[in-house]
């Protein structure tokens, strides 16, 4: 993303980070390999593909979920620098093949399941809830994308998943404020 100052905020889902930098630096053929990027991947924009939010944290309950969804949500809270956004994927990928389908599921329903899994941990983190999301989505055969913002001019980072245009669950629809960074297609 082009910045109006003649810099360049560049974000690496190899290192989990944005980062600024000339022009001159984000436009060579070395530093994007090291970020783990491509130049043709460089836009000045990207399009939030997300329109709206599902379910808002509010007093919608009664789903009860597994231990298993617990269990990778605290794993992907605790461990974002191995579990990066493409092994993320990857893992949830494989793990959804795995899984019973939820076929009938819709993005509703995925956004319950996200609001039991958060309160039934009591934690609330986008990272692990955009991942988390993602993986709910590959199981239920939506397809979904993972998107990773920044709030300009500050470091401020966060993440969430969309499916069909919407946010199945966020409990804050605080990521309006954000700039799209990255965006992940995630195709089952």
């Amino acid at each position: 993303m082009a910045l109006g100052d003649g810099r360049w905020l560049v974000y690496s889902p190899r290192f989990g980070s944005a980062y600024r930098l000339s022009t001159d630096l984000a436009t060579s053929s070395v530093l994007p390999r090291l970020l783990g990027l491509k130049v043709a991947a460089y836009r000045d924009r990207l399009r939030d593909p997300a329109e709206s939010v599902e379910l808002v944290d509010g007093v919608e309950a009664g789903v009860v979920v597994g231990r298993v969804l617990q269990l990778l949500y605290i794993f992907l809270h605790k461990h974002r620098t191995a579990a990066s956004i493409n092994r993320a994927i990857r893992l949830a990928s494989w793990l959804a093949r795995l899984q019973h389908s939820r076929r009938g599921w819709g993005p509703t329903d995925v956004g319950r399941a996200m609001m039991a899994v958060e309160r039934s941990i009591g934690i609330s983190d986008c990272y692990p809830r955009a991942l988390l999301t993602a993986y709910l989505c590959m199981c239920a055969r939506l397809n979904c994308e993972v998107t990773i913002g920044i709030l300009t001019p500050t470091a401020m980072m966060h993440a969430w998943c969309s499916t069909g245009g919407s946010v199945p669950y966020e409990p804050d629809p605080q990521h309006w404020l954000y700039s799209p960074l990255a965006v992940f297609d995630v195709t089952q």
